[in-house]
């Protein structure tokens, strides 16, 4: 198992959603596991960053220097 899907099952288990089915989890307790997911993969570069830092390594660099 590769560290992100490791990460993403401990969260879902933190979530309390190990023993439930997708259908049946609480919309709010699912949403909370996508955000943590989204901000995991921008975290990761694997998508880009709607809202970048100065600085920040995911941000696109510029191209002037």
């Amino acid at each position: 198992m590769d560290e992100l899907a490791r990460h993403l099952s401990l969260r879902a288990r933190q979530l309390g959603l190990a023993d439930l089915p997708p259908a049946d989890a609480p919309a709010e307790t699912l949403a909370e596991l996508a955000r943590d997911t989204l901000h995991e993969l921008i975290a990761r570069g694997l998508l880009p960053d709607p809202d970048p830092q100065p600085g920040c390594w995911s941000a696109p660099r510029s191209g002037l220097h």
